[in-house]
């Protein structure tokens, strides 16, 4: 069953993901609005149509942001007055990463979908791609996590639906699986 099945209100905030790490509105899921493939996502994340939705976006795209939401179906979405205060989430760069060992406390989690896979992992990593975390599979809540995905945009999505859950160990990997092969 998916997780947001019965959710009759969402924030959704479509900045960047620099800008929502940084700048965490609470109680808000990120679907960045540049840089990933936002329709497919909001789709996904948010089968009601009628759910009420704000949305967080720039001032450079929050008509652009409406107007597709719009689009979409979705009938009853407002753009959300706010500041640009708001908690930093936690993220690592891949140098970072590389610079600790996972321990009993903290492993990783890739988000990626299964095809993916083939084209290499974290070694020890747990698998659980996002569209499985929408369709309510949740990882171990005994663990902290560092979260991967691609490129950094799905893990972004896939964090903030999780702290949504109030399952917030989570650690985003900045520039997902993409960003730490070249590194190596």
């Amino acid at each position: 069953m998916h997780i947001f099945t019965d959710r009759k209100h969402i924030i959704i905030d479509t900045r960047s993901t620099a800008e929502f790490l940084e700048h965490h509105i609470e109680g808000s899921v990120f679907v960045g609005f540049n840089g990933g493939n936002f329709k497919y996502w909001l789709e996904l994340l948010l089968p009601d149509k009628n759910a009420d939705i704000e949305v967080i976006a720039t001032v450079t795209d929050a008509n652009k942001v409406i107007a597709i939401i719009n689009e979409l179906g979705y009938t009853n979405a407002k753009l959300m007055e706010f500041n640009a205060t708001g908690d930093v989430l936690n993220h690592l760069s891949t140098d970072e990463f590389n610079g600790i060992k996972q321990s009993n406390d903290t492993a990783v989690l890739d988000v990626r979908e299964v095809d993916e896979y083939s084209q290499g992992s974290v070694e020890n990593a747990e698998k659980l791609p996002l569209s499985d975390i929408l369709q309510g599979q949740l990882p171990k809540q005994d663990k902290q996590y560092i979260v991967h995905c691609g490129s950094g945009y799905r893990s972004v999505i896939a964090i903030s639906v999780l702290k949504l859950l109030g399952l917030c160990k989570f650690i985003n990997l900045d520039g997902g699986y993409q960003q730490l092969m070249a590194k190596k």
